[in-house]
């Protein structure tokens, strides 16, 4: 982990203090709907809960008015009350995703005669490429905007499979359009689904090294200007030793998105006769109950690696939070973050984690490399077919992004559909193309697969079958 410690932080008083941040009640001066007053005074070897007035309706966290005058000023406290309701345009509900139930949302094999699905791969922080897959799957109304976007999808359910993050400047205008359709298609009848990728993983640990400097940017103006603005001082940024502060904070287990957004994600979901995942599945992965294998790593069925993943996400592994910046030296800042950053990998789950090489399903590429042929893995088909068993009776394929492909394409005889098309300009600037799936819509109750285009084609599914070049005719 890259960390840097920044000590341009504006404050009146030394950058290392025992105590409370002051002159909080002019910096809220003027806040005509955040506060009405504050109360404050300093403390030196003890802390001394403080308290606060507030209008009412400021806060939207669940917590009673007396916790939120505490919450305020607490120095331990998580910073997500920071962000106020009414406050600012971008508050964290923008974020909100519909509450996902482990067990049903992620497990859906029986479906409706005819059902639609549709699915889209990486999208790395290019709102524009987002808004093309959404157009193009026919779930956004392409006369809506990306501020006010309007779900014309009906109960068509929809997979995105992870990778939102990194590479792109509009990490955070991606997630807001994406929660918003999913609140409105749930409200329709049909679903907006996300999946982790190994890029979400990354930033939860706090490993930022596929950031954008202008996503960056966008991070502090959307997140960190606001918490700077309602708490009156900077100083909690110290508690992350300049790497990314406002990033950090977001994406840390317990962090401001994790319960109203991550802890609504999924690893993997079958819906009818398709599993979709970030980047693989072996049957290892998916075997019923506590399986234990891959090197000791733990793993047990589609319901229990998403039960893994929202444990961790909500969970605040390092502790406490000093949100006041109380320390020393510049050593003990450092010391702190890296701490912080060390328990969160420590912590993550086998399906989370992992890196270039490994076989976690958000990171392994047996099935998707090389882009557009075959696999190179010589098992890779007997590993697909042993893990489409293990995802379901009637499973009949598995659809991964990850590994960016010029096409969307099949392999390993239809089991493997990849479908990240590279189209974020981060990564290679690809043209959007969104797979459907119409469940038993074909003759003999077969599915019909198909590859929409931005053009408004749709191609045959038996047309993007890769060759196996090891075939001898």
């Amino acid at each position: 982990m890259m960390i840097g410690f920044v000590a341009s932080l504006s404050s009146s008083r030394p950058l290392f203090s025992r105590t409370l941040p002051s002159a909080l009640s002019s910096a809220a001066a003027g806040r005509d709907r955040c506060t009405s007053s504050f109360t404050s005074s300093s403390s030196s070897s003890q802390y001394k809960r403080k308290t606060v007035t507030l209008q009412q309706g400021w806060f939207s966290t669940g917590t009673t008015a007396e916790d939120e005058k505490q919450l305020l000023l607490d120095p331990k406290a998580p910073l997500r009350p920071m962000l106020a309701e009414n406050c600012h345009e971008n508050h964290l509900s923008q974020y909100t995703l519909p509450p996902t139930q482990i067990g049903a949302d992620d497990y859906r094999p029986d479906l409706p005669k005819g059902q639609r699905i549709v699915a889209f791969g990486d999208v790395h922080g290019d709102i524009t490429a987002l808004r093309a897959f959404l157009v193009t799957a026919g779930i956004l109304d392409p006369e809506s905007s990306i501020e006010e976007p309007v779900w014309c999808g009906g109960t068509t359910i929809c997979v995105q499979t992870g990778d939102v993050l990194d590479r792109g400047d509009d990490e955070l205008a991606c997630f807001r359009l994406l929660a918003t359709l999913a609140r409105q298609a749930h409200d329709a009848g049909g679903q907006l689904l996300l999946l982790y990728g190994n890029h979400e993983s990354l930033n939860a640990a706090g490993l930022f090294q596929y950031a954008n400097p202008g996503g960056n940017v966008e991070f502090e103006r959307t997140i960190g200007a606001r918490i700077d603005y309602n708490y009156g001082s900077n100083r909690w940024r110290l508690q992350f030793a300049g790497n990314q502060p406002s990033r950090w904070a977001s994406f840390e287990p317990g962090g401001l998105l994790s319960e109203n957004m991550l802890g609504n994600m999924l690893v993997t979901c079958v819906v009818g006769r398709t599993v979709f995942v970030h980047a693989g599945l072996m049957a290892s992965h998916l075997s019923p109950g506590n399986s234990i294998n891959e090197g000791q790593k733990m793993y047990g069925g589609v319901t229990r690696l998403n039960q893994q993943a929202r444990d961790w996400i909500v969970t605040a592994h390092h502790g406490e939070n000093n949100n006041w910046g109380e320390y020393n030296t510049v050593e003990e800042v450092i010391s702190a973050a890296q701490a912080r950053a060390k328990v969160a990998s420590k912590t993550m789950p086998d399906c989370l984690g992992g890196g270039i090489g490994a076989s976690s399903p958000v990171w392994m590429r047996d099935y998707s490399k090389p882009n557009d042929a075959e696999p190179s893995e010589p098992l890779a088909k007997q590993k697909i077919r042993a893990a489409l068993a293990e995802a379901g009776s009637d499973v009949q394929r598995m659809v991964m992004g990850h590994t960016p492909q010029y096409k969307i394409n099949s392999a390993l005889d239809s089991m493997a559909w990849r479908i990240d098309v590279g189209a974020s300009q981060g990564v290679m600037g690809g043209t959007p193309e969104v797979l459907e799936i119409i469940h038993m819509g074909g003759d003999n109750d077969e599915d019909i697969v198909s590859v929409l285009t931005v053009d408004g084609k749709r191609v045959d599914g038996s047309d993007r079958a890769v060759f196996d070049s090891s075939i001898m005719f």
